[in-house]
Parts: C-alpha cells; sequence; structure tokens
C-alpha cells in the first residue's frame, strides 16, 4: 500500500477554481491553462508566479462558486457556476525561462491543439507578451476571423520595446501586423497610459478609447456582428491600483470593478467571445494577497460569461 492510500480520507483534496468538477466524459465547457511567463517584463517580473496564486485564491470558504452581486445585470438565471458548467485545469506550460522566442513556439503549439476541442479557453498570465503567441496558435487552429476586447492600461502597442520585437509592451501591435486580427476588431478600453499617437491610430476606427457601458456594448456588438470568435485579455493594471497593487506596471488612475465587471459582461452577451486570458498578476509585490483576490473574481466573472453563453445557446 501506498503511503497517499494509507492517508485516504484524511488529505485535503485539491480543489481549485470554485469547486467546479471535469465533465464525466467529452471535452469540458471551459479549460484553464498557465501561462507562467514573464521574461519579457521591463519594470518588475514575478508574473510566472501568477497563475500558481491564483489556484490558491480560488479554494477555501469564502470562494464559493456564486456570481459576482455587481455590475450590470447578466440577463438570466445564473446558479451557482459548479452547477452550470465543467472545468479542467490543464495546470501550467513548461516555458517560464525559456526565451521568448523559444517559449512562443510552445505556447502556439499548444494553443493550435486546443482549438481543436470545442471547449471555451482561459489562459493565466504571466506578463501580457503572452497573449500574442496564445493568440497566434488558436487562429491557426480555428482559421476564423477574430476580434478582441482589450482592457489595459496601456495599449502594447510600440513596434518594438528596447530594440526587441516580443515585448510585453509591443503585444497589441504583433497581434495586428501578423493580421491575427483587423485593426477594425480591436476594442480597447481604458488605455490611460497609453503614448498619444498609439492612442491616435488605434482610435481610428472611432472604437478604442475610453468608453460608457453604452459605446461598448454598441462598439462589441459591431464587432462581433463580423467576426467568429472574440478575445478577451484583461491586464489587471486596467484598475485602480489600490485595488491591484500587486501588478508589474502599475499606473495612476484606472477603472472600478463595477466597471470592469459590466464591460465584461456587455462583450459575453454576443455570445461570441471564446477565449479569455488574465495577465500582469505579480505575487511578488502583492500586498496581503489582494491583487489575487481580485484576479480571482475577474477569472469568477469569467467562467460566470462562459456559463450565461452556454445558456442563451441551449435556449
Amino acid at each position: 500500500m501506498s503511503l497517499r492510500k494509507e492517508l485516504n480520507g484524511f488529505l485535503k483534496q485539491p480543489d481549485a477554481f470554485f469547486h467546479i468538477r471535469p465533465p464525466t466524459e467529452g471535452d469540458p465547457d471551459v479549460g484553464v491553462l498557465g501561462v507562467p511567463y514573464d521574461l519579457t517584463s521591463s519594470y518588475m517580473p514575478g508574473c510566472r508566479f501568477g497563475p500558481d496564486a491564483i489556484r490558491r485564491a480560488t479554494t477555501g470558504e469564502r470562494s464559493h462558486s456564486v456570481p459576482l452581486s455587481f455590475g450590470i445585470e447578466v440577463g438570466f438565471e445564473q446558479g451557482p457556476l459548479s452547477e452550470m458548467i465543467t472545468l479542467e485545469d490543464l495546470g501550467d506550460l513548461d516555458v517560464a525561462l525559456r526565451l521568448p522566442e523559444a517559449a512562443m513556439y510552445d505556447m502556439s503549439d499548444a494553443c493550435q491543439r486546443l482549438a481543436k476541442h470545442d471547449s471555451n479557453l482561459l489562459f493565466l498570465g504571466g506578463d501580457h507578451f503572452i497573449t500574442y503567441p496564445l493568440l497566434k496558435g488558436l487562429k491557426r487552429g480555428r482559421q476564423a476571423r477574430f476580434g478582441i476586447v482589450w482592457f489595459d492600461a496601456h495599449a502594447d502597442y510600440y513596434p518594438d520595446y528596447g530594440g526587441y520585437e516580443l515585448s510585453h509592451a509591443t503585444t497589441l501591435r504583433r497581434i495586428v501586423d501578423g493580421n491575427l486580427v483587423r485593426p477594425d476588431d480591436v476594442l480597447g478600453h481604458d488605455l490611460r497610459s497609453a503614448m498619444p499617437e498609439q492612442k491616435t491610430e488605434l482610435a481610428g476606427n472611432g472604437k478604442s478609447q475610453r468608453h460608457t457601458i453604452e459605446s461598448f456594448s454598441r462598439a462589441v456588438q459591431k464587432i462581433a456582428d463580423r467576426t467568429d470568435i472574440i478575445y478577451m485579455s484583461v491586464d489587471l493594471d486596467v484598475l485602480k491600483p489600490e485595488i491591484v497593487p500587486g501588478v508589474s506596471h502599475p499606473e495612476s488612475g484606472g477603472v472600478d470593478m463595477f466597471e470592469l465587471v459590466s464591460f465584461m459582461r456587455a462583450a459575453f452577451s454576443t455570445g461570441k467571445v471564446r477565449y479569455a486570458d488574465v495577465v500582469e498578476l505579480n505575487p511578488m509585490i502583492d500586498v496581503s494577497g489582494l491583487t489575487a483576490i481580485t484576479a480571482r473574481d475577474i477569472v469568477k466573472e469569467l467562467l460566470t460569461g462562459f456559463s450565461m453563453q452556454k445558456s442563451l445557446k441551449q435556449g
């Protein structure tokens, strides 16, 4: 008898992600993949520890699966997530100490494989560089027209940063220049610390600006009408720094959770959001785990969105 079997019934079992169980057969409604990568971080590295910090925050007595009780109405009857969806935690990609050129191949190849399945996917970063190779792999696997919703304090739209084309600060530029998403299918919100010329270029389509919930809802619906899939990227520094002290690139100002959750729900109401990421959590500089708790609630809202889309699809 193994030592583990000897203690059967005594050991605490892993129970992350709000006690949501995997399916008994077939693909899960949601697959979760950690991408512990921060080698392109230009200020305070540590985001490689983000996936584990988020997992830890989704366990415990306070981490129930009841949806958040603020933000705009979700528009349907929502029970506990553990009763609405199935979830499989895929673990972490083994990329933490690789150079960007090497790490991106594994990230892209993994996503190309996952895109062949019908599951929604949630990626836990990691710095914001990861969005580019993840989306690149998904695009190869699906051959669909993608839109992207970009919640961030920054545009991440530099042609290069410090002489390097692969950086957390060049991600959206690589996505657009690589024809992964057409410029008109990019919808940014906040971007309060973006360089003026980047704001001007991105705002050329009239959508990548600071929005009201009404203007955002109209813009995201227009993108949904002409695309097959929407990818949602949530950089935690979009929020006020007092809410998220543990991010690698903090900026003054920002949105509150009510606003962010409302905008996320507006995007999910289109029925087109299939993939999402949460990036830039840096547990090494977090205060009392506050940022991890906020990231946990954003993850819960993303899972609520996938649940909402499932319910709407089923009628």
